[in-house]
């Protein structure tokens, strides 16, 4: 056979791409507290998974059937501190703040081994925020510097990090819901007044990269009415908002109007119909039993 008689392999073309071959989509909310970022996860449909950093994550979420560990430590060191090496005042050490990422790491490797994660649809971060605090609790343990200020050569283990763990929570096929927050600050390479995630140095940058949804929270309710809000297209004041689902207007209403029916709202009735994303398991009834896994510290 001669070579232009050869049949060409067929190349993949973006036209024929099926939203399986997509991926499940990854959302990052960022926003204030109290701009219904925690709430969005009883609105997904499917079983859900969630990781809880922030203690007051819980009682957003008290009463719907999802499944959750926290992790969260009882006790950090509260002796004040100076910048000056060696300056401060002498009470009991934090140790068990500096445990709380290497359990949170054993939880989600042994769910690994146990195939835990082929029985759930999504997964939520609540906070993102508060679990980077955690891993500079670890670090500084590592470094010998506990309940002390970070270092410079603090951050950059810290960064590596939480990038790690999100390259793997993102290579996963599932749904992932992170929450942050975020704050009104001028940037430092433009001078610019604008909301800015609340991450160390370049994972301002870097951890937008791995999700396909940056959606900036808001609640813009009155006496009157309850209204909450997610900008889906970027502008001046939130350059990072990024939005991979299509014909979304730019300010969303995500608002739950039925805490009975949670999954006809919000981001979760957003997958369905323009996703088409449904699985057959539907949780979070309210009254259903929250299925406790604690593990405080």
């Amino acid at each position: 056979m001669s070579p232009s008689m050869r049949v060409q392999p067929t190349m993949p073309n973006a036209k024929d791409a099926a939203q399986d071959e997509v991926g499940k989509p990854k959302f990052l909310l960022v926003g204030s507290t109290g701009s219904g970022k925690t709430a969005q996860i009883a609105t997904l449909p499917g079983k859900t998974f969630a990781y809880l950093f922030d203690p007051s994550a819980l009682s957003t979420l008290r009463g719907f059937d999802i499944e959750y560990e926290t992790f969260y430590p009882s006790k950090v060191k509260m002796s004040a501190q100076s910048l000056k090496k060696g300056v401060g005042d002498t009470t009991a050490a934090a140790e068990d703040a500096s445990e709380t990422y290497r359990l949170w790491e054993q939880d989600f490797e042994d769910r690994v081994k146990n195939k835990f994660w082929d029985t759930i649809d999504n997964i939520a971060f609540d906070s993102f925020t508060t679990f980077g605090d955690i891993v500079m609790d670890r670090i500084l343990k590592l470094n010998g510097r506990v309940g002390h200020f970070p270092q410079e050569d603090d951050y950059p283990a810290q960064m590596q990090t939480i990038t790690n763990v999100v390259r793997t929570l993102t290579s996963m096929n599932k749904l992932l819901m992170f929450t942050a927050h975020d704050e009104f600050k001028q940037d430092s390479v433009t001078s610019r007044m604008q909301n800015v995630i609340i991450l160390t140095g370049r994972l301002r940058t870097k951890i937008p990269l791995l999700f396909s949804e940056i959606w900036h929270m808001e609640c813009r309710s009155t006496p009157e009415k309850i209204d909450y809000v997610a900008q889906t297209r970027p502008d001046r004041m939130n350059p990072q908002v990024r939005c991979t689902i299509r014909d979304l207007d730019m300010f969303h209403d995500i608002t739950i109007r039925n805490w009975k029916k949670p999954q006809d709202y919000g981001i979760g009735k957003l997958c369905r119909e323009k996703l088409g994303y449904n699985p057959t398991r539907l949780m979070g009834i309210p009254g259903g039993k929250v299925a406790e896994t604690s593990a405080k510290v």
